[in-house]
Formats: C-alpha cells, structure tokens, sequence
C-alpha cells in the first residue's frame, strides 16, 4: 500500500514541526536548570557571605571590649581592631584576583553542569555501596 505523497509530506512537516518544538521545549528547560542553578550558588553565596560578615563583626566587637579592659584603655583596644581589619582588608585586596577567579569557575561550574561531571566522577572512584568519606 503506497500513500499520497502530499499525505506522507504533510506526517513529515507535522513531525519536525513537533521535534522543532520539543527541542525548543528542552533548551527552556535547561536554560531554567542552569539559571536556577547559578541563583542557588549565589544565593548560597550571599547567605554565607552575610552570616561571615555580622561573625566577623561580633568577634573584633568582643576582641575591642576584652582589648579595652585589658589595657584599661577602650581607645587602645578598639584601635588594635581597626589595625586587625586594615590587615584583614589588606589581605583581601591582596588575594582579590584568586577571589574573583574562584566565584567566577564557580558560577560557570553551576552553568555548565560541570557539578554533575564531578559527583559522576566521584561515583566511579568509590563504586562500593558505601557512602564516600567526605
């Protein structure tokens, strides 16, 4: 049984009219996992970077005060501080290119997909049913 051929390339245009849509379809969806994944590393990313901050905030506070009373000077104390985050800010600004080049291969690690490459490496190298030690 032969079919018509405007049937058979009307079933063609249907078919890659709806593989052209489906394979629209998937790169939305992946567009959504990588940037849903690069809003989770730098959410992830601020979260830490606020919890850090107010830790770091607490401790040069409670440094200045044990400073202050133990110099019985509380402009002693809190100016030994500001030094400890004059150095602290130097060595930030000093080490700015390996922080820029960590958040950077980071992010492009979460567009890439490159976590799931990892985890499937890390998989092979403990092919036991025993969890990894991290």
């Amino acid at each position: 049984m032969k079919k018509d051929p405007a049937q058979f390339f009307r079933e063609l245009k249907d078919d890659v009219t709806t593989y052209a849509e489906l394979k629209i379809e998937l790169l939305k969806l992946g567009a959504y996992d990588r940037i849903g994944k690069v809003l989770s590393v730098l959410s992830y990313g601020l979260i830490l970077l606020i919890l850090g901050f107010f830790l770091t905030l607490f401790i040069f506070l409670a440094l200045g005060f044990f400073l202050s009373e133990w110099l019985h000077s509380t402009g002693t104390g809190f100016s030994i501080v500001a030094i400890l985050y004059l150095l602290l800010t130097g060595g930030v600004v000093l080490c700015r290119d390996a922080i820029r080049t960590y958040i950077l291969n980071t992010v492009i690690d979460a567009l890439t997909g490159n976590e799931n490459i990892q985890n499937n490496a890390t998989d092979q190298d403990n092919p036991t049913d025993e969890p990894a030690n991290p």
